[in-house]
């Protein structure tokens, strides 16, 4: 009987083992499916154009949801966007925006201080201005994955950061093109996260 009792009990050990390894394997299997990927962003992308859609509410939700999956890309994964510039089908995509869309989709991609942040930037006097993004351009360098937006940047306008320095971050992303719009964000990204900052040391 202790016998036949023991080997039960195993039964019941095994049985729950298995239990938890199958919801284990279900977790990461789902986790997988609903993960985002370059690829899924990119298969988004090449089904819902914006050029063959004329309602605005549609536009709004399709810019919405590209932006929201996006966002859920960590750093190297968006690098991989920038590695091949001539397969980067964000450009294109951005381009197909008006500049009411553009600004509403950096908004959410960057995130709702998005204004907040360039005006705070543009109030600063000019030699603060300059000490804040040579602090940004610093941060960004040292760092392998926001050095490379970085470089995006700098190809696409040479001259951007000393203009955002004289003109302000609003003047400039107003008359810039979309391409360079588009490798704004990463700077404008990490300059967010310095003003944060800077505002929480001052709070101290």
């Amino acid at each position: 009987m202790g016998g036949n009792s023991q080997f039960a009990f195993l039964l019941k050990i095994a049985a729950v083992l298995i239990l938890i390894w199958a919801a284990v394997w279900g977790v990461m299997t789902l986790s997988g499916v609903f993960r985002e990927t370059p690829e899924k962003v990119i298969a988004y992308m090449e089904s819902h154009p914006l050029a063959d859609e004329q309602d605005a509410g549609k536009r709004k939700e399709i810019i919405i949801k590209l932006a929201d999956k996006l966002n859920a890309l960590d750093h190297i994964q968006i690098n991989e966007f920038q590695t091949d510039p001539d397969k980067d089908r964000r450009r294109g995509f951005f381009k197909e925006m008006s500049a009411e869309e553009q600004h509403f989709f950096m908004e959410r991609r960057i995130g709702k201080a998005f204004n907040q942040m360039m005006n705070a930037f543009n109030e600063m006097e000019r030699k603060d201005r300059q000490r804040f993004v040579e602090k940004t351009l610093k941060r960004m360098r040292d760092d392998d994955e926001e050095r490379l937006g970085l470089q995006r940047l700098e190809k696409s306008d040479p001259q951007a950061t000393e203009k955002i320095i004289n003109e302000g971050l609003k003047a400039y992303y107003q008359d810039a093109t979309a391409e360079t719009k588009l490798d704004l964000a990463p700077l404008m990204e990490q300059m967010q996260r310095n003003l944060r900052n800077l505002r929480y040391q001052q709070k101290k």
